[in-house]
């Protein structure tokens, strides 16, 4: 039994110190999916807590011969996903109320040691063009060059196929190296 999957039982047995070591130990990984998904802090710490909470009340139904990261990314998934859906149908709802309007607005919070990390310029390009790509080479290019998974893991956890997983990490290779690519020529043209 792994030391995850050891966890995971004396958590849904009841022992509260169990679970905050899976937080701790899992945290930085679902914000930086979160992160990439909705591309801010605010959705990002949002979706990781609905992770947490999701986590916390199927921890009964965590097959033990499983890899956590994987039912971690379903989890994940799943939340952003519904996350999307609600802010959707709020924004939607709200778009008479200038108030809200004013809320959904707002400036974010000061970056947090996460997203300062991301300073470098070429950095920044790449994070851009990482949240440019469409949502499932977004999500495998994520958990393969983010979270070093194997291609059969993240198949799994998402529920593709291997191959689709492939076509998609392969075409966001391809439209990140163009973009950096473009960022460099740029930035040669700028230096003369």
């Amino acid at each position: 039994m792994s030391a995850d999957a050891e966890l995971v039982s004396r958590a849904a047995g009841g022992d509260s110190s169990a679970f905050q070591v899976l937080v701790e130990r899992h945290r930085s990984m679902v914000y930086r999916v979160a992160y990439q998904f909705a591309g801010n802090h605010h959705d990002a710490e949002d979706i990781a807590q609905d992770v947490f909470i999701k986590v916390f009340r199927s921890l009964d139904r965590f097959r033990q011969d499983a890899q956590l990261t994987s039912w971690l990314y379903r989890i994940i998934m799943n939340a952003c996903i519904d996350h999307r859906r609600r802010t959707r149908f709020a924004s939607s709802a709200a778009l008479g109320d200038e108030a809200e309007q004013r809320m959904l607005n707002a400036p974010e919070e000061t970056p947090g040691p996460e997203e300062r990390a991301y300073g470098s310029e070429l950095g920044q390009v790449l994070e851009t063009e990482i949240g440019r790509l469409p949502k499932g080479q977004r999500v495998v290019f994520v958990m393969r060059h983010h979270q070093g998974m194997k291609l059969c893991e993240i198949a799994s956890a998402l529920g593709l196929a291997e191959g689709t997983v492939k076509r998609q990490l392969h075409a966001a290779v391809h439209r990140l190296r163009e973009a950096l690519r473009q960022a460099r020529v740029t930035a040669g043209e700028g230096a003369r």
